[in-house]
């Protein structure tokens, strides 16, 4: 039988054609229903199956933990004080060497440096991480690699990659400018190691880092003295170097010249994954989704 047809006249005075929709053909929502209360309990076996399944998994993936350090970033003072005032009175050789620029925060080169290659492949080698970071790779009963291509052997750009992706997370605070290294390990000791060994390693590399550019900014400044008479530049100057070589010793004692430790790691009683409740719910919920599909596909 053919449906008869029906037009509709638009706002806009265009017709447009409408096609009815038979009751046959209609997916009514209580039909729905019907077919979900028929099969509930294939529906909730599925669901419970699911969940099993998932806690079991759960007990085959190693477990990791994550120690965490929180760290406070130590503001630079060349900003202010007697170094920037006296690089004030020496105006264009004070830009030369760096100093009286304005802020000076070196909050956001420190955070720099600990996520950059060059650091974190230092500590990789320093700390010989390799063999552990790879150790599905390495035979610990003849320190060799197990690879039969040499170019398999893991080198310290893939240490860095694994290193920066899988093991190491930096963030910092918004409001509190607070920053959090974590380090996510199988070995909760070595995790906090870790995490203490990489703050101390970027304030010792920020500190020799600021003990060097001193010495250069001196080397600088003895320089420029060589070359003038002139008695008002050559007494900022020396009142610049005095500051710099006063710098240059804070630095050298001051232990956490980059971070200051808020919080250092510890070793954590618990992993952090896997997270057995959140895999109970995943599996139930794919539990429930598979037990839907499964009572819908055998609806007559």
């Amino acid at each position: 039988m053919t449906e008869p047809d029906v037009t509709a006249t638009r706002p806009d005075g265009y017709a447009v054609r409408v096609y009815p929709i038979s009751e046959a053909d209609e997916i009514r929502l209580a039909d729905l229903w019907r077919v979900v209360w028929a099969g509930k309990w294939r529906i909730a076996a599925a669901s419970v199956i699911g969940a099993v399944l998932a806690v079991l998994l759960s007990f085959l993936i190693t477990p990791e933990f994550r120690a965490q350090a929180v760290l406070s970033p130590v503001g630079s003072d060349r900003s202010s004080g007697p170094l920037a005032s006296l690089a004030g009175q020496l105006g264009g050789l004070g830009s030369l060497v760096g100093l009286g620029l304005g802020v000076d925060d070196r909050s956001a080169e420190s955070i720099a440096v600990l996520r950059s290659r060059s650091l974190t492949q230092r500590f990789i080698e320093k700390n010989g991480l390799l063999p552990i970071l790879f150790h599905e790779d390495w035979d610990e009963a003849s320190k060799s690699w197990r690879v039969d291509d040499p170019e398999d052997i893991p080198n310290l750009w893939r240490g860095y990659e694994r290193f920066d992706k899988q093991v190491r997370s930096v963030v910092q605070d918004a409001e509190t400018g607070l920053v959090t290294v974590s380090i996510d390990w199988t070995n909760a000791q070595l995790a906090s190691d870790w995490a203490n060994a990489l703050v101390a390693e970027v304030n010792a590399d920020m500190r020799n880092r600021a003990i060097e550019q001193s010495q250069k900014n001196i080397e600088f400044l003895r320089g420029q003295l060589k070359n003038t008479n002139e008695v008002e530049l050559r007494t900022a100057a020396f009142g610049l170097m005095e500051a710099e070589m006063k710098n240059a010793m804070l630095s050298a004692v001051r232990s956490e010249f980059a971070f200051e430790v808020i919080d250092p790691a510890i070793a954590p009683e618990k992993p952090s994954w896997p997270n057995r409740i959140l895999l109970a719910a995943l599996g139930l919920f794919a539990g429930f989704a598979t037990g839907l599909v499964l009572v819908f596909l055998r609806r007559p």
